[in-house]
């Protein structure tokens, strides 16, 4: 598991050496470029057939990064697959994930 914050080593060094050294620059493993490589994690398990393993990422972007564009691209991935189960006759599956992504429309 990555940690929450990483240093961000391309923070420009001191000009002589009588100035201190500026200080790393800490900032949020979460942040937008993160988000992208996780949606595409979960985009390769789904092309994959790996439907469980894409749906729980899908689930996490929008439950902990709801107001981001990667959580919004996770919730029409999820209403396709939710689809998708219901094609395939899996109901019960399909009006889980209907069910909870209209939770999180109120």
């Amino acid at each position: 598991m990555t940690n929450e914050f990483e240093l961000d080593h391309n923070e420009p060094a001191a000009s002589s050496p009588a100035e201190p050294k500026a200080e790393p620059v800490i900032r949020r493993a979460t942040g937008p470029t993160m988000l992208e490589r996780i949606f595409a994690m979960a985009q390769r398990y789904r092309k994959e057939g790996n439907f469980r393993q894409a749906s729980e990422m899908y689930w996490t972007m929008v439950s902990d990064h709801a107001d981001t564009p990667q959580a919004e691209a996770a919730k029409a991935e999820l209403l396709l697959l939710a689809e998708g189960y219901e094609r395939a006759g899996n109901l019960h599956m399909a009006r889980g994930m209907y069910e909870r992504l209209m939770d999180l429309e109120d």
